[in-house]
Order: structure tokens, then sequence, then C-alpha cells
């Protein structure tokens, strides 16, 4: 147990100091828009194809983008696994897949994650029978032991720091390695060493202290929702540095303080805006609006008084707004309805699936894991998309009252989303994030 907290605290200051070493070219938006395009991928990636989604815009070397692979790979939020190479090369072929999924509680209903876990089990089952076919063994189906792949792992690691030549039977348990720590991670169950499907495979029998352990990291293998929320622990201390950084130079130079008109005619110094933004002409001309807005949705008192709305109340209200969306009706007629189940949605810690079988379908017999899917998951999506629309809208119609073109309502939502993360980013529940991605919709942002 020492020896796990050990390697997990040394885990966690190699991601620091990487954190303080690629800021220095690439910001917080940048890895964001990187994690963004990881979420709910549905194929394997080459080498090629990862280091063209983190270098999108092609301006970063060889050496920056191994440094934000490195990056993703220690917090686990992609996964190296090994291929044997085209035929003539000696060498194996590396690849990733991403364990970054959009609903990281309940990633069984996402199609991607299902797609990705029948890629890797098919691998398996060929592997497998590879792998017995190599070591000679009679059965080709039968499971591997694990501590055989731990002794071709150590096999590969010091051949390949002495550039020898790799046996087949090393190449060989690398490649079912990396799958085992790829599929336990999809399995993404605390005793994955009891599934069935796992046992088909492989061979377990270690004692509970190094079941969890990954055979080519090292480290503690993480739930899908402990990767979801150690992305966000990461994006949030990448913030945090780029906002120290902004601090130091801020006050290096004498006279940088900004100064924001309140409601009377008098200029007061505030230590709120602290985002370079705020400096901008639209952050002079809109900021304390905007953060006034903003102020009023994540206002503690507010927030404590929508959580404690009646559930039974709120019921009433998604009825009202669910109506009005499958009658194609204005929804913006219920415009204080959206406020009222918003304002309660974000203070939730749950997600949209949670959502719907508690307010849309909580009167339903069969199992709600097999109703939510295909169309009536993109219908409840859409539903909520447009609720938070009317609540966006809604909340910032004093903003949108002096700004109408679409250039400048683009701006704006980056804008808000910009101080949203940066004021409440460690504290956003899903429904604050779904929140984000609707502003973002509202304004034409693509995501990346």
């Amino acid at each position: 147990m020492a020896d796990e907290k050990r390697r997990e605290e040394t885990s966690e200051r190699s991601v620091d100091a990487l954190l303080s070493e690629i800021i220095d070219f690439i910001d917080f938006n940048t890895f964001n828009k990187i994690i963004n395009k990881l979420t709910d991928y549905a194929e394997i990636l080459s080498e090629g194809k990862i280091s063209g989604i983190i270098n999108f815009n092609f301006h970063l070397n060889s050496n920056q983008t191994g440094t934000v692979v490195k990056i993703l790979e220690d917090i686990q939020a992609i996964t190296r696994i090994y291929n044997l190479a085209l035929k003539g090369s000696k060498d194996l072929e590396i690849e990733y897949i991403s364990n970054i999924f959009s609903d990281f509680d309940n990633p069984e209903s996402i199609s991607s994650y299902v797609n990705l876990k029948n890629i890797i089990e098919n691998r398996l089952t060929h592997q497998v029978q590879q792998y017995n076919i190599n070591m000679g063994k009679n059965n080709t189906t039968m499971a591997i032991p694990l501590n055989e792949l731990r002794g071709h792992v150590k096999t590969f690691r010091d051949l390949r720091e002495m550039q020898l030549a790799i046996s087949t039977k090393a190449q060989h348990g690398i490649i079912a390695a990396s799958l085992h720590d790829a599929y336990t991670t999809l399995l993404n169950r605390p005793e994955y060493w009891n599934e069935r499907t796992y046992m088909k495979f492989f061979f377990n029998e270690d004692d509970l202290s190094k079941k969890k352990i990954l055979l080519i990291k090292r480290d503690r293998g993480l739930t899908i929702s402990e990767i979801g929320n150690k992305v966000r622990e990461t994006l949030d201390k990448l913030h945090a540095i780029m906002y120290n950084r902004m601090q130091t130079t801020r006050e290096s130079v004498p006279g940088d303080s900004v100064l924001f008109p309140d409601n009377s005619t008098k200029r007061v110094r505030t230590n709120t805006f602290t985002d370079r933004m705020m400096l901008t002409p639209f952050g002079r001309q809109y900021g304390s609006l905007i953060e006034k807005i903003i102020t009023g949705i994540f206002n503690p008192e507010m927030r404590e008084t929508a959580h404690d709305i009646p559930e039974e109340s709120i019921r009433e209200k998604v009825a009202l707004l669910f109506q009005a969306f499958k009658l194609r009706s204005d929804m913006t007629k219920l415009g204080s309805d959206a406020l009222d189940v918003v304002d309660y949605l974000l203070v939730q810690d749950y997600g949209i699936k949670t959502f719907a079988e508690k307010f849309l379908y909580f009167d339903r017999k069969e199992s709600f894991s097999k109703f939510y899917s295909g169309q009536t998951q993109e219908q409840i999506d859409l539903f909520l998309t447009k609720v938070f629309i009317v609540y966006f809208e809604e909340r910032f119609s004093n903003l949108f009252k002096i700004i109408k073109s679409m250039d400048m309502k683009k701006f704006a939502c980056a804008f808000i989303i910009k101080r949203i993360y940066l004021r409440e980013g460690e504290s956003l529940s899903n429904f604050g994030f779904l929140f984000i991605r609707v502003i973002a919709k509202s304004g034409g942002i693509k995501s990346q």
C-alpha cells in the first residue's frame, strides 16, 4: 500500500513538472481542445494520428508533441498499445487508445466506448492465440498468466535499453501486456479480474496489492471515472499555472492594475478580474456586466436555494418544457421554468442519464439502461440543449440587448466561457460543462 502511494505521489510530481514545461508552448485552451478531440474517440490511434490531434496548428516540434503525449499517458487519458509492425520491419508498432469519455460515470451507454472495447477484445482473441503459439504451448486458447507477462515486459525493456534484437517471445509478451492494460481500463470494474471475459484472456494469480497494478506503467490502474477527474484536475492545474505566471508578469509592470466601473460613476480597484481578457476593449466595456451575471448564476446562496427546490416541483417544470419541446412550441414562453430547472441541475452531481431517469421516464418498468440508447438518448440531449439555450439567453439578455452582431456574440460567448472556467473550473458539475457546451453552440464556436 505504501509503495502504491509513493508511486502515485511520484507520478503526480512528474505531471506537475511536465505541465510547467508545456505551458511555454501550449496554453489552457489548446490543451482543452486536445482533450475535446480525444473525448469519445472510437478508433485506435496511430502515432501519426495522435500527433496530428495534438499538433493541429503545426507549431509544435516532435519533442513538444512527445511531452504532451507523456502527460496524457501519465494521467491515463490515453493507453499505449503495441502491435506487430509491417512485414520486413523488426520493430513493434506503437498505437494509442483514448480513455476519455463524455459520460465517464456511465461509459457503457456511449457507442464509441462499446466500439473500442469490441476492437480490443477482437485483438485479444487473436493475440492469445499468437502468444501461445510463440510460447510453444499445446492449447492456443489458454489464458495468459500475468507472471509470464511481467517477465516479458522486463526482458523487452532490458533488451531495448541495451539496443539488442528483441525476441519474438518478448515482442508477443509486450503486445499482450499492453492489451491487458488497455482492456482492464475499458472493463471499468473495481474487481475486473473476476469478470468472465477477462478470465478468458488472462490468468491473474496475484495477491490483492498487485492485482490493480498496470503491467507496462507499473502504476495503479484507474477507472474511467477517476481518469475523467484526473483530466479535469490537470486542466485546472494548467489554468492555475497560466494565472500565476500572468499575475507575476503583471506585478512586475508598474501601473498595470485595471480599473472597472461599478454601478455608480466612481472607478474602483478590484482584484476579481485577473484575466488579461479584461484588459481588452471588450473586457473594459462589458467585463463588469458579464462578471455580475456569472456571479448571480454561481452565487453560493442562490445555489443553496436551487438545491433545496423540491424534486416534485422540478419534475412538473421539466414535464411542461418537454411537452413544449415535443410539440415544437416556443420554449422561451416557459423561460421562468427553464431558469428554475437549470439552476437546480447546475448544483446536482449526476449526469444526463440519471436526469432522464428521474424526471422524464421515471415510470418505466424495463431496465433504463436498455431504454436509454439511440434515438431516445439523442432526443434527451437535444431537449436539454434547448432548455439550456433558453436559460443562457434569459440570463444574459441584458448583454445581448447591446451586442447584436454574430461576430461580437461569438467573442462574447468565448469570453463568458473563459470567465466561468477561471472562476468555477474546479467546482463545475456535469451540467456545468453542458452549460459551457451550450454557450459555445449559441456563439457558433465549433468544438475542436
